[in-house]
């Protein structure tokens, strides 16, 4: 019961910082974006690798599973708004301009949500094997873009 009510509580958190943030990103100056979009993906890393080092059999599953599969869903939720107009070209982005034009790229932001929320209902259900699984499609779909979209 206790476990339920502290994932319900990250998920009301998630949801309101990704309003808050979509609002706060239309005001912000493109290097302020930059920082966050650098900010989301250090956070998707620091909740998924634990639970990809599980499917890879290089660990255990985190007691914090569910948890940490739910914060990747609502950070894949938004990353999105952190590749705001402005930020194609700033020195220290790791994206390719043309990224930003790209139907590809903007697709591939729904498949990483989509795959996310598998992941998240699969750690919620203690579903191993499916949790397996579901890190794969993750992995494939931040691989697809790092492939097509992210600098040498």
């Amino acid at each position: 019961m206790r476990f339920i009510s502290k994932a319900a509580v990250a998920a009301v958190f998630a949801v309101t910082i990704a309003g808050i943030a979509s609002q706060a990103v239309a005001q912000q100056k493109p290097d302020e974006a930059l920082k966050m979009r650098q900010g989301l993906f250090q956070a998707v890393k620091m909740n998924f690798g634990p639970i990809g080092a599980f499917a890879q059999g290089k660990g255990a599953l985190p007691a914090d599973a569910a948890a940490k599969a739910e914060n990747v869903a609502a950070l894949a939720r938004m990353l999105p708004m952190a590749f705001a107009k402005g930020t194609e070209a700033l020195p220290g982005s790791n994206t390719k301009p043309e990224a930003f034009a790209s139907a590809d790229f903007a697709k591939g932001f729904g498949m990483m949500e989509e795959a996310a929320t598998k992941l998240a209902a699969a750690a919620k259900a203690g579903d191993e094997a499916g949790i397996k699984a579901a890190v794969g499609d993750v992995g494939k779909t931040c691989k697809g873009c790092h492939d097509n979209f992210r600098k040498e």
